[in-house]
């Protein structure tokens, strides 16, 4: 028996690949993957390394320090929810036209490293002029969906 993997969708043998650009966006967070490990068939097909790769992915992106450093816009009211600012309290009417960017180099199962961009969404008080971050759930729920968007769109199905 050959140690070799075969491809789920046509059985055909798979190799370890690199994705040259990998990206996806909601709600204004994008994700940006160079290099993404993947194996691949001569056909086409594509694949994680391992069943859990994505998880473990999106779980390193919500660790990276400073990623999503505060501070943070909190959300306030019992049937309509706004956005205020932390510290002078005044109401965020909406985002600025600033992002904040990082870009870090990550290795998952032993790969080969790659890396990963991030562009969040700013708000901009209007009475302090601080840029705030989103909620920290807001950006955890839509960079997951940020980074499924990638995976879907460079055509590799989850498991």
């Amino acid at each position: 028996m050959s140690g070799a993997k075969t491809c789920r969708q046509c059985g055909t043998e798979v190799a370890l690949t690199r994705l040259e650009r990998v990206q996806g966006e909601n709600a204004g967070i994008r994700v940006e993957i160079e290099g993404l490990p993947a194996y691949a068939c001569t056909r086409g097909h594509r694949r994680f390394l391992a069943p859990d790769f994505p998880l473990r992915l999106i779980e390193r992106l919500l660790q990276i320090d400073g990623a999503f450093a505060g501070p943070h816009a909190v959300k306030k009211g019992l049937i309509r929810k706004h956005y205020h600012c932390p510290d002078c309290g005044g109401e965020l009417t909406g985002e600025s036209s600033t992002h904040a960017s990082t870009r870090h180099s990550i290795e998952i199962h032993q790969s080969a490293p790659f890396d990963v961009a991030l562009t969040v969404p700013l708000f901009r008080c209007a009475s302090c002029e601080r840029d705030l971050l989103h909620p920290p759930e807001e950006v955890r729920g839509a960079l997951m969906e940020a980074a499924g968007n990638a995976f879907r769109a460079a055509n590799v199905p989850p498991g």
